[in-house]
This record gives structure tokens, sequence and C-alpha cells, in this order.
């Protein structure tokens, strides 16, 4: 009898029998002397192979933050039995449909997560969960993270109201539907459209000053050997050396007074500009990093609106480049702080980003200004100034494969398509038993449910995530019949 990689019991468990393909184990006492109730779940398959989805404590407590984590629990990336600072992400999934003991994840120490699933099987609906649950946190923890959500497709804004569509599954598991108070920041022209709905939105700008020659030539797609680039090279290193506040008017002023440029490339560069200007993006002062990032808020930066994918890729380069360097600065003050030296900066929260849609920041077959940034310094240096990232998409083979190795959580909903379950299988950890391809096909075709890789206790499970308690907008709409 050889036990499935989810779960390794002890050897003193006993087998009391079996019937019908299911076997049930009795009562014992583990090697720590804590009794545990080996219950249900436990499938039999044709190849003698024990599949284990649960273990189950006898007098466990379901909620979240007011009972102790205690070894009837599983938090996803921690090794400590620490109480607090926990995400409930869902529960155990048994083969038979049935749900077992709750999971739970940690925001105390900085994560790479990595969420995937083809279309309409939970990818969004996972990222929605975690931004709940960080919402519901104990002041005293919530206070010291600061959320950002990257959301290209404009789902998220719907978390203000309730889940009433699900309002049944959420009273089995003892909740109820209700709305958050996320942050909705957005470019200037839709302030009014959310406002109108009754929806505090704010608006969102970056600062003229920090945009590189680099990022012009890349949201106006033109070579940096180009006479158009080459001017506007001229003109943004000329404004950044007299100062760090200046708007679109002052560049075209400045390319206007450039007599190396012709008549033809600067009206080239001024209509360039120009559209820039219309996008009511950039500005002299720009969002500072300490109003974009707030103390135990979970903003939503919503880019739906914006007219391209090279202008998103540019706002989030420039954000997430903000923040890194933000926090990088910050940690430094603690650690003088830590050593007795006297330092003014009160620093950031720890902070988490998450991504939708990662595919398209961090592709595989080309460089991005934000693939850069998000692969460069937060994956690879990240942890040390304490920056998490949750990066979701439902095409893993798209993805920059580097992006996998960093991951110490995986949630993997349902994948049907060869290459992605492939682009999975490359980095199976070496404590995962058996064949990734063959843990998704035993999920089966439920939405919601997922294998979860865990490369801090280096573990494997299948679990179910719970119902959203808001309004999930990322579902496909219908036609009513």
């Amino acid at each position: 009898m050889v036990l499935d990689p989810c779960v390794y019991l002890p050897d003193e468990i006993k087998v009391d029998g079996s019937e019908g393909g299911l076997l049930t184990f009795t009562k014992c006492c583990l090697p720590d002397n804590k009794l545990y109730n080996i219950l249900e779940h436990i499938y039999f398959a044709e190849n003698a192979t024990v599949n284990v989805w649960e273990i189950s404590a006898m007098g466990r407590q379901s909620t979240q933050e007011s009972s102790s984590i205690t070894e009837t629990h599983y938090v996803v990336g921690r090794r400590g039995k620490t109480d607090g600072g926990t995400l409930t992400l869902g529960r155990y999934y048994a083969l038979d449909g049935s749900l077992g003991a709750q999971v739970f994840l940690d925001v105390t120490r900085p994560h790479v997560v990595f969420i995937c699933g083809k279309r309409g099987y939970g990818k969004s609906y996972s990222i929605g969960v975690l931004l709940e649950e960080i919402c519901r946190l104990k002041d005293v923890v919530r206070e010291r993270l600061g959320v950002i959500v990257v959301d290209t497709l404009g789902v998220f804004w719907t978390m203000h109201f309730p889940n009433v569509a699900e309002k049944t599954q959420l009273a089995r598991g003892g909740s109820e539907p209700q709305g958050f108070p996320v942050r909705l920041l957005v470019p200037m022209k839709t302030v009014a459209e959310f406002r109108q709905q009754s929806i505090d939105a704010v608006s969102f700008s970056l600062r003229v000053a920090s945009v590189s020659a680099a990022h012009w030539c890349h949201l106006f797609g033109v070579k940096s050997t180009d006479p158009i680039s080459i001017t506007l090279s001229r003109a943004v290193l000329s404004m950044q050396a007299r100062s760090d506040c200046f708007s679109i008017h002052d560049l075209v002023v400045r390319i206007q007074q450039d007599d190396r440029a012709s008549d033809l490339v600067k009206t080239a560069a001024e209509n360039f500009l120009a559209v820039a200007d219309s996008w009511k993006i950039f500005n002299a002062k720009g969002l500072a990093v300490t109003d974009l990032v707030k103390r135990g808020v979970v903003s939503i930066l919503d880019l739906s609106s914006l007219p391209s994918q090279p202008l998103k890729d540019v706002v989030v380069s420039l954000i997430s480049e903000a923040i890194f360097e933000a926090q990088v600065q910050a940690r430094r003050a603690y650690e003088e702080e830590k050593v007795g030296l006297m330092t003014e900066t009160a620093g950031l929260p720890l902070v988490w980003l998450a991504v939708d849609e990662a595919q398209v920041f961090i592709p595989r077959d080309h460089d991005t200004l934000s693939k850069e940034v998000l692969l460069t310094e937060w994956m690879r240096q990240g942890r040390q100034p304490g920056l998490s990232l949750i990066l979701a998409t439902q095409r893993p083979s798209a993805l920059e494969p580097e992006v996998l190795s960093h991951a110490d959580i995986i949630v993997c909903h349902r994948l049907t398509a060869q290459e992605d379950i492939d682009m999975l299988g490359l980095v199976r950890p070496t404590y995962m038993r058996g064949d990734i391809a063959e843990s998704i096909k035993k999920m089966g075709d439920e939405k919601g449910v997922a294998l979860l890789v865990d490369d801090t206790s280096e573990s494997v499970h299948v679990i179910k995530v719970r119902p959203r308690m808001s309004r999930h907008g990322g579902g496909e709409p219908e036609i009513i019949l």
C-alpha cells in the first residue's frame, strides 16, 4: 500500500477495513501524543494506491481569526504554528466531492503565489477570495499590509457589492453575502462614471518626470534610434536634469527649443505627446507611492479603460518600480532603527501586488518593461524588502517559465491544454510523487477545485476554494431564456 503525495501518514495509523472502495481508519495516538481522527475522504484506487485527502483533528474550530491555528489547520506558506495573520483559502477536497478541514494562507511573510486555470474555473475568483480575506483580517495585522491589484479587465470593482448569487453556498459555511470597502483607483476620465454609481473612485496619475525616454519609446512604438526617439530623449533628459516636477507641456516647449531636430520630427514628437496628454494619466505631480499603497487598504488599480497594452505595461512598470525602490529604502531605515541609528522614514507596510492576466506583463516570448521590474526586482530580490506577488493566468505556457521557479505557493485549477499542463510539469517539485497531469485529472471538472503546491512545507494537497462573499465580476455573461 503506497501513500499518495497529498498527505503523509505516520506508521502508527492502523487500517480497520475497507468497504465499497473507501477505507476507514481507527482513532490512534500519533508520535506527538495528539489524538487524531482519520475519517473519510480516502479513496482506494485500482492500483492499490491509497489517496488520503484529509486528516481532521477532533474538536476543531472553523473560525479563522477567533481561534488559534493548531495542528488541525493547515497554513500554506508557514512552517511554524503561530496564531493570526492567515487567510481562509478553502477546505480540503475529497474525490467523492465532500469537504474536509479548512486550509489557510500565511500573510505574515513575503510570498510569490501563482494561480492558474482554464477560463471559468476560478482563477480570478481565487484572487477575489484572498482580497476579501485580507479585508477581514484583524486591524493589528491588516494595518501592516498594503495591497495593490492590477485589474486589466475591470472585474474587481464589484467587490463593493454582496454576492447574493451564492447566498445558499455561503450559508452552508456559516457566512453571508457582503461587500468590502476596497479603494478603487481609475484614470481621471472614468472617475465620474463610477461616482454616478455611488462608488467612490479616486483618480490616479503618473509623474511625468518618472517616465524615462525608454518608456516613451515603448509607449509610442518607436525605435530608440529613430529621430523622434532621439528628440524625445534629449527633451526628457534635459528636463529631468533641471527638475523632478514638470508637465507634458514643459516637454513640448523643450522640444520646440531643440535646434538640432527638424520641424517634421518636432511636429511628430509633439503629436505623440498630445495623444499621451489626452489620456489624463500623466501630470507634473503624479500619485506618490505613499498615496498609492495605503496601510490596511486593498486598492484596485483599474486599467480596463486604458486604450492600449503598451500603456498598461508602462503604468505597471512605473508603479512596481516605485514601490520596489520605496520598500528597499524602508527596509534600510528599519535596519538602521534596529541598530540604534536615527531615521526619519516611516516606511511602507508589507506590500502585496496582485496581477491578473500576468502573461501579458511577463510573457514568455518577448520582453516588456514590467517584466523586467517584476522578474528582476520583485521575484529575485523582493523577499528581503517584504514584497509579495500574486500572479494569475489562464495560459501558463504563455508565461515566462522562471516565474514558476520563484513561486512558493501554486494554486492550479482545472487545465486541459497539454502545453499548459506540460509547463507545470517542468517545474514539478522533487517532493511531489507521481505526474502532475494525473493529479490534475483526479481533481475532476468541478469549478473552484485546485491542486495546491506548498513549497514551504514541501507538500501537495487538493482543495476547494471557499465561496466569494462579494460579487464576482469575472463571470461569463449568459443569455437569459
